[in-house]
């Protein structure tokens, strides 16, 4: 009950080539992706630190109704994430380089990411997803796309076990600053989570006890 419990939660906070080779509505493909990849390296490189609010939409193909969440994201290089959920119920996710806290309205749970290869592989993914570290990823092939506003980047997996609980990455830089504006997961079946993050802040200054439990 507790795996079922955890991996539910990342689909709803949370890569085959066929599938992903379709250009989306609204883009054109990209002529040269170099402008693309070195723009992401770029503002990566540059970005410490990371604050926006964010709204999760979750789609599930057996329900009309789209299920919506709030929160806050943290992220403070090297690898320290936070997401906290405010709306409709609180619930936060830490991750501290292999160090993985869930804080279920204070309880909580905690895993190492470097001995179990799921939790290590979903890290990865959030953390590539957020800062757009997809670049010669050899775990993904990616698809470049273009339109006004944003360039999109498809990512669909390699990796057969990722296949089974991801099919595709969608990623939105905004066009001005590289900065990832959206992320889409689409899961094996077509149901989808969006998130939209908003009041972006970068190299602000997050304390290290931003990404500590209570009991730490």
């Amino acid at each position: 009950m507790k795996k079922f419990k955890i991996t539910a939660f990342f689909f709803l906070v949370i890569f085959t080539g066929m599938a992903m080779a379709q250009v989306p509505d609204g883009f054109t493909a990209v002529a040269n992706v170099k402008i693309i990849k070195d723009g992401v390296k770029q503002a990566s490189a540059n970005t410490f630190s990371l604050s926006s609010d964010f709204v999760q939409e979750k789609h599930l193909t057996m329900m009309d109704e789209v299920l919506v969440s709030k929160g806050l994201f943290l992220f403070k290089k090297e690898n320290n994430v936070k997401w906290e959920y405010v709306s409709p119920i609180h619930y936060a996710i830490l991750i501290r380089g292999n160090h993985f806290v869930i804080n279920n309205d204070g309880k909580i749970s905690e895993f190492d990411t470097g001995s179990n290869k799921l939790f290590k592989e979903i890290n990865n993914m959030i953390v590539m997803a957020i800062r757009g570290n997809f670049v010669d990823n050899p775990d993904f092939t990616a698809s470049f796309y273009e339109n006004r506003s944003f360039y999109l980047v498809s990512l669909s997996p390699v990796n057969e076990r990722l296949k089974d609980i991801i099919q595709s990455i969608d990623i939105y830089f905004d066009k001005k600053d590289f900065g990832v504006r959206k992320v889409k997961f689409v899961e094996p079946g077509e149901d989808f989570t969006l998130i939209r993050f908003e009041n972006r802040k970068t190299n602000i200054d997050l304390p290290d006890d931003q990404f500590k439990v209570k009991h730490e």
